[in-house]
């Protein structure tokens, strides 16, 4: 018996709403005021340029209209030759076009305030309305050619809100690199402020007489430094504390001690600052009353104490979640070779050298890499709140963060901020390649990537 040819035909109602898409482009796109009248463009308009408002606005060719026009007629093509090509293919190719055309109309719209700038009451007319609701309607219809070809599941559509976070709040703000290599001018707004080319990062780099003095040379000093120690210290600290409350045989004491030591990263940076304070205070602290006025040290203009202080502080705020995640892998431990240690008459020293540190290398490793990920990252509140912004301590307190929050909020010069956090986040990428490198030739298995 012949097996029976299933015959596929054009998506028609796919092309349907691609030539309403592009009849939309001939209806009024945009709508503004000028001299006390209204007046509309089209999407046509876009693309070919035009000059309104008395010559005071010059529309040039928009290259996101321009997109939206190849991808409707990538769509239209396909959804007609939709029968003589494969199913997935040709799915795929409507879905991604419709996402690009929807995205491309929302660009534009957002925009309209700025290409129409001095003149009033800009806004959407209904052809943008209707070109932004066909193309959903295209990649709804898309999306579901590709679950019936079993491209995508109900499982996909589940991790789609979590995929529009992370394209909303870490994706898109990335655009802003740009401010990086701009001149930002207010009145101008950020897409039509000057270019100035690496100049924003010569500034950072700038130094009178050597390197060494450049903001860019004590900022990354102090947060390599700062951090490198920070990971070393928790580290070791996290092992010896976890390793000491896995020995604690009562469970109410180790539950107890669980909750003392975990407090600390609980509390606000904002009260460690005035806890610090109340021991450092020029005037009323602890330890210059314990000195005496003779022998009083002014802590808060003084650079030598703050490296040791910072430290402590940092050392004690994270040494109780180090613990307990080192706590965990060692619960973890087969107790049958401690065990097995012990008749052999191992002391505890012995099992900790040769049982307990080799079972932690994986979760050392990991969470050696994870903090190596953000060596180049600050804690913000540490470096600004605790030192209490003195600036007599900004060379042994400024870091990568805290010298933004000041380019931003005290020298309201955003474009060398962007500059320092540019170079944070290709630096620190950098890094965590390198790192990932190193530790992926030593020990393949533990590495992250």
């Amino acid at each position: 018996m012949a097996e029976e040819v299933v015959t596929k035909k054009p998506l028609f109602e796919v092309a349907a709403f691609a030539i309403l898409t592009i009849i939309a482009f001939f209806l009024p796109f945009a709508s503004y005021t000028y001299n006390g009248s209204g007046y509309t463009m089209s999407g046509l308009d876009f693309i070919i340029g035009k000059v309104v408002a008395g010559g005071k606005v010059t529309i040039t060719t928009n290259i996101p209209m321009c997109l939206v026009i190849a991808s409707i007629l990538i769509i239209l093509v396909t959804a007609l030759l939709y029968g003589k090509i494969s199913d997935k293919p040709g799915a795929g190719i409507i879905t991604i076009m419709s996402i690009i055309l929807v995205v491309c109309n929302i660009v534009i719209v957002t925009k309209l305030s700025t290409l129409f700038s001095g003149v009033k009451n800009v806004g959407i007319s209904y052809g943008a309305i209707l070109m932004v609701v066909a193309g959903l309607v295209i990649v709804v219809r898309g999306l579901n050619l590709l679950w019936k070809q079993k491209v995508v599941s109900t499982l996909d559509f589940m991790i789609v809100p979590g995929m529009l976070y992370f394209i909303i709040n870490n994706y898109i703000p990335m655009f802003g690199i740009t401010i990086a290599f701009k001149k930002i001018d207010y009145s101008l707004g950020i897409w039509n402020s000057p270019w100035v080319g690496l100049k924003n990062f010569q500034l950072l780099f700038a130094h009178s007489g050597s390197i060494f003095k450049s903001d860019a040379f004590i900022i990354t000093r102090n947060t390599l430094l700062y951090n490198i120690v920070f990971i070393i210290l928790g580290t070791i600290m996290g092992i010896i504390v976890g390793i000491c409350l896995a020995d604690i045989f009562s469970k109410t004491l180790q539950k107890f001690f669980q909750t003392s030591i975990l407090l600390p990263q609980l509390i606000s940076m904002v009260i460690v600052a005035y806890i610090v304070y109340a021991l450092f205070s020029n005037e009323s602290g602890m330890i210059n009353k314990l000195l005496g006025d003779e022998n009083a040290i002014n802590f808060y203009a003084k650079e030598r104490y703050w490296p040791f202080i910072l430290t402590f502080v940092q050392v004690w705020k994270q040494v109780g979640y180090n613990a307990i995640i080192f706590l965990s892998s060692i619960v973890g431990i087969d107790h049958s070779i401690y065990e097995a240690a012990r008749v052999d008459g191992a002391s505890k020293w012995a099992q900790i050298k040769n049982i307990t540190l080799p079972m932690l290398k994986p979760t050392i490793i990991t969470l050696t890499l994870l903090q190596v990920g953000r060596i180049f990252y600050s804690d913000f509140g540490l470096f600004y709140q605790v030192p209490m912004n003195s600036g007599a301590l900004y060379n042994v307190t400024n870091t990568i963060d805290t010298y933004v929050y000041r380019c931003l909020m005290v020298l309201n010069n955003i474009s060398t901020a962007s500059a320092a956090s540019t170079y944070q986040a290709i630096v620190g990428f950098a890094l965590v390649l390198t790192v990932n490198l190193i530790v992926r030739k030593a020990d393949k298995e533990n590495a992250m990537f």
